[in-house]
């Protein structure tokens, strides 16, 4: 008996190194993803003392008739897809400035990492200073060189989105800058000596060569930033508060709403998994173009 178990477990190692990663992911992610499932096909308001009540998918129906989400879905389209534009524009740009050798390359990139390794909470609030619309160092500048009355930053509707995308933006575009550093590093020198011998200018370098190269790292790089800044709360909640009135209320912030300040679990579960199948969409897209790149 102990021969036979000492040769299943032999064949079999390889199950037996995952099991415990496999049973502490079971916990940490599938568990929760069905509780909130469970939640989602409940009415179940906190604030009540009624028990959770099966439903079905009333709350997603409910969804779909509901003003407030096509608003919050909205607003997280446009800061997404114009934060990450951002990131990728600055970030990729910087890495094309940094990719060659210069005194003090190595001591710029690491002060260009800061914004990412500071905690996006303390971000906001200096962001929060920086945005101030009577003591802010911007609009101490803007009236000084220009003369102008201090923007609205924080209260205006129309600002209060971009200053938000800014500030995201300000913190994560280094992350872009290092992947793609990294990735034009990889490229051979034998691409740039071929196309200059062949009289190509910078610019058709760029268009030609680094950018088809760099297309499938490109796409990575977004795929990470959607999905991260679909996420994105601190921010919102520091600045903001999805203010003022619901200019800045993402879909994420309005789940948290819904389900932390007026307590519909169930509703929020269904919040969460119309967010999750948003998100899962646009990444099947992306993931299919980066497989298509490496073709």
């Amino acid at each position: 008996m102990t021969e036979r178990l000492r040769e299943w477990a032999n064949k079999h190692l390889n199950i037996l190194f995952l099991l415990p990663t496999a049973v502490i992911i079971s916990f940490v992610c599938i568990f929760p993803l069905g509780f909130s499932l469970f939640m989602s096909l409940h009415v179940w308001e906190l604030a009540s003392p009624l028990p959770p009540t099966f439903v079905g998918i009333s709350n997603y129906i409910e969804i779909i008739h509901d003003i407030r989400f096509w608003h919050s879905l909205f607003h997280a389209v446009v800061m997404v897809s114009t934060s990450v534009s951002i990131q990728i524009l600055v970030g990729f740009t910087l890495a094309l400035i940094l990719n060659r050798e210069f005194k003090g390359r190595s001591v710029l990139v690491s002060l260009f990492l800061i914004p990412t390794i500071i905690a996006p909470v303390v971000v906001a609030f200096m962001w929060k200073m920086l945005y101030s619309e009577h003591y802010g160092p911007i609009n101490y500048m803007i009236n000084l060189f220009w003369g102008l009355k201090g923007i609205p930053w924080l209260s205006s509707p129309l600002s209060a989105l971009f200053s938000i995308i800014l500030a995201n933006a300000w913190e994560w575009f280094p992350l872009v800058l290092l992947v793609s550093l990294g990735g034009l590093q990889s490229i051979p020198d034998d691409y740039y000596d071929a196309a200059q011998m062949d009289g190509a200018s910078k610019w058709q370098i760029i268009r030609y060569i680094v950018l088809p190269l760099m297309r499938p790292i490109i796409l990575v790089i977004a795929l990470i930033r959607v999905i991260e800044d679909f996420k994105l709360f601190d921010i919102i909640y520091v600045l903001t508060h999805g203010g003022p009135g619901m200019a800045t209320e993402t879909l994420n912030y309005y789940t948290y709403l819904k389900g932390f300040r007026f307590f519909s679990f169930g509703y929020a579960g269904a919040l969460s998994y119309m967010q999750l199948i948003l998100v899962v969409g646009i990444a099947i897209i992306l993931i299919r173009n980066i497989i298509k790149e490496r073709r």
